[in-house]
């Protein structure tokens, strides 16, 4: 009986040492940071060789790492200070390397004067040499207390399949937002952005009403400002 408790006792104690040091190993493994495994990571502004290279060349980063020295939430906030990313997920993957997870910033608005971007989230956004996005144009000065409310106006037209092929610039003039539109020459007239859904969503209405009909060519603005009413002035 104590033979096989004895028996039983040393398998147990070999287990725990080869997990101990099975872990030990593990944890002494280098991170190679000239490997990361790039997961669901759609690329347009900046370039994976870009993001590798900001992960090179950070202090804070070692380039012979091992494993229980790895701080995962440091080396995201290294990769968000990057002006086109908006959120990292880095993870460790069982082989040794790196998985991350990047999102790129969304513009909604291009300020044509000071050549930048507003996301949807109302912050600033550099442009970028390798790619240039679609949206509308800013053709006048932004006032830094616009941006939130641009951002949110600008994210609700681009997930609009109307406004996103039918609203092309903006001009901010005296407090009033002056909205360019395609293939037409008339401006939309708004006073301020409160409850803007509503009042585009008005004019949508009427458009696609008045779309067969030649009036759209001879006006030259459509008033928004007034509740659940659509307002024009012909030429």
């Amino acid at each position: 009986m104590k033979f096989r408790v004895l028996k039983l006792l040393t398998m147990l104690f070999l287990i725990t040492f080869l997990m101990a040091f099975s872990i030990v190993r593990n944890g002494d493994r280098e991170i190679d940071f000239s490997n990361i495994n790039y997961l669901d990571s759609k690329f347009k502004f900046i370039s994976i060789e870009s993001v590798d290279k900001m992960l090179k060349q950070s202090d804070s980063i070692a380039l012979k790492l091992v494993k229980r020295d790895l701080n995962l939430k440091g080396i995201e906030k290294i990769i968000i200070k990057n002006s086109f990313i908006n959120s990292a997920d880095v993870s460790l993957e069982l082989n040794g390397e790196l998985g991350v997870r990047i999102v790129e910033k969304e513009p909604v608005f291009r300020v044509l004067n000071d050549d930048y971007y507003i996301d949807l989230s109302g912050s600033i956004m550099p442009l970028s040499e390798n790619y240039s996005e679609r949206i509308p144009l800013i053709l006048s000065e932004v006032d830094s207390t616009e941006l939130k409310s641009l951002g949110m106006l600008g994210n609700y037209f681009k997930n609009d399949i109307f406004f996103s092929n039918h609203i092309t610039g903006l001009e901010i003039i005296d407090n009033e937002f002056l909205f360019h539109v395609n293939k037409f020459k008339y401006l939309i007239k708004i006073k301020d952005l409160s409850d803007f859904k509503s009042r585009f969503n008005n004019y949508k209405v009427f458009y696609k009403t008045v779309i067969n009909d030649s009036i759209l060519v001879k006006l030259k603005s459509i008033n928004l400002n007034f509740k659940n009413q659509v307002i024009v002035q012909k030429r």
